[in-house]
């Protein structure tokens, strides 16, 4: 059983990893100054957006792999 919650936190690792890799890919592109609010199809926006996003599911499989290291203790 061991074997497999380590195999689980190192998948759930891996996947958290790649998240991240993805929301702190490529360039972003410039800044502009909009007058008022700022539409919703500006590239930076989407881009930080997009980034904001791919962060939330890098942590949530990050802190699935620190449960399955925790959950190990109690089933030792």
């Amino acid at each position: 059983m061991q074997e497999y919650i380590d195999i689980a936190a190192a998948v759930c690792a891996f996947i958290a990893a790649s998240f991240w890799f993805l929301s702190a890919y490529g360039k972003l592109p410039p800044l502009l100054s909009y007058y008022g609010s700022v539409p919703d199809n500006d590239p930076f926006y989407l881009a930080v957006k997009f980034s904001a996003i791919m962060n939330k599911y890098a942590a949530g499989f990050s802190g699935m792999s620190a449960l399955c290291m925790g959950l190990k203790l109690f089933l030792s």
